[in-house]
């Protein structure tokens, strides 16, 4: 007697109970669109960033030079108000820069051991913007790189974007359904794009020129806005 297997039972049992010519049903017709979202905040937290360039033929004399220029932004900057994690090193640096025979007048460099240090500097109070770039000038900074505005809670304006984009996704459909005469179903599928916000930088102060500022610097800051996008598929019918 030949023996039967599971596999050819199991293939006899699906032939009985699946009509002939059987297929899928199609999928339903959709609408798709994308939702923006867009709001504006004021924003609460300021970052100031600083370069202190210090060189010398001297490697410990061009190093102590930068460390005694750090020390005296430490100082402006605690008098403000600022300290332990507000304040932070985002870079250091110790190059030796050979002079040349001949240095070119017309491109001005440091020559010897170059000691560059990038420090950054934060505040929950924006209107202090002006006062850490003053203290910064004060210390003898080399430079004042950038002032930028941010948020501290940027994820919570993000998912209030998200809201309105998703609103606005929903409005789009149910105009688009009106327009071709049928009716939304339910919603099929729903993905957010990526747009988290950051600080935005406002402008770039550059070399600094002298050691104290005449009339205090003012800046004020302007709304930030924060946009979210999302793709959204409506499963629609007549």
């Amino acid at each position: 007697m030949r023996p039967i297997t599971l596999a050819a039972v199991a293939i006899a049992v699906l032939a009985a109970v699946t009509p002939a010519g059987a297929q899928t049903a199609p999928a339903p017709p959709t609408i798709n669109v994308t939702g923006q979202g867009t709001i504006d905040r004021n924003p609460d937290r300021v970052l100031v960033s600083f370069s202190i360039v210090t060189n010398d033929d001297n490697a410990s004399a061009a190093t102590s030079q930068n460390n005694a220029l750090y020390a005296a932004l430490m100082a402006k900057l605690n008098a403000l108000g600022l300290a332990g994690p507000a304040i932070k090193t985002t870079g250091y640096s110790l190059t030796f820069n050979q002079r040349p025979p001949q240095p070119n007048p017309q491109y001005p460099q440091r020559y010897g051991y170059v000691v560059t240090r990038s420090v950054t500097a934060a505040s929950d109070r924006t209107d202090q913007a002006g006062a850490i770039v003053d203290a910064g000038v004060a210390a003898g900074v080399t430079n004042v790189g950038s002032i930028a505005f941010g948020l501290r809670d940027s994820r919570a304006a993000f998912r209030e974007a998200l809201a309105a984009a998703v609103a606005d996704a929903e409005g789009q459909a149910r105009v688009l359904a009106a327009a071709g005469h049928v009716r939304i179903v339910r919603l099929r599928s729903l993905s957010a794009g990526y747009n988290a916000p950051g600080p935005r930088p406002l402008q770039v102060i550059g070399a600094v020129m002298s050691r104290a500022a005449s009339v205090p610097t003012d800046v004020q800051p302007s709304d930030l806005s924060v946009t979210a996008t999302v793709s959204a598929s409506y499963d629609v019918a007549p």
